[in-house]
């Protein structure tokens, strides 16, 4: 049985424990694409009757403690990510990849780089071994989780049965998705603050 075969059973199985232990794996860079993973979340709960909302926050509950588990190894046991990197081809190069993301620009990479592929997950160790501090990284961290997992999840709870036309769409688009959210979260943002100083 494959890992991710794997990772379905056990959400079929144990429900929201099964949801919490697969983001949690998936977000602390494991071997199983998100691509996959959130868009049938989003399906077993459709055929299920489990509440959206409740979901979504458990998911993110779960990439959130995954996500942190890879900060605490880079912060803490900077040496480990080097052996781990040595050892797997993957993740030497997305730790290469989000480490050259992280380095261009800064601390709000870990907000950006959870909505593109590959350096979404890797992004923890680099803010770890820079010796980022955990508030910001986990608000940032929160905020790029909670949208992807939102759109992925609702995605494969709105298209049922058709679950996987949203893999393969993520697969073809996924960029241009990434980039398209990106630019309305950073549009939202910039609009926020010009209504800011024009009140004050």
């Amino acid at each position: 049985m494959s890992l991710i075969e794997a990772i379905k059973q056990l959400i079929l199985e144990l429900g929201a424990g099964g949801i919490f232990v697969a983001t949690a794996l998936e977000y602390g860079c494991f071997p199983v694409s998100s691509e996959i993973l959130l868009p049938f979340i989003g399906y077993v709960i459709a055929i299920n009757g489990y509440s959206l909302f409740h979901t979504i926050l458990i998911a993110t509950i779960g990439g959130m403690f995954g996500t942190t588990f890879c900060y605490l190894i880079g912060r803490i046991g900077g040496k480990m990510v080097d052996k781990l990197a040595g050892r797997f081809e993957t993740i030497a190069l997305g730790v290469g990849k989000a480490q050259s993301i992280f380095e261009k620009y800064g601390k709000e990479s870990v907000f950006f780089a959870r909505l593109f592929p590959i350096a979404r997950t890797y992004i923890s160790f680099p803010a770890g071994l820079a010796k980022m501090s955990a508030l910001p990284f986990l608000v940032y961290t929160f905020f790029g989780v909670i949208i992807w997992n939102t759109a992925l999840i609702s995605a494969g709870y709105f298209l049922g049965s058709h679950w996987e036309i949203c893999m393969a769409f993520l697969k073809a688009y996924q960029w241009q998705l990434s980039g398209g959210i990106a630019f309305l979260v950073i549009l939202f943002i910039v609009l926020r603050n010009a209504s800011r100083k024009k009140n004050h």
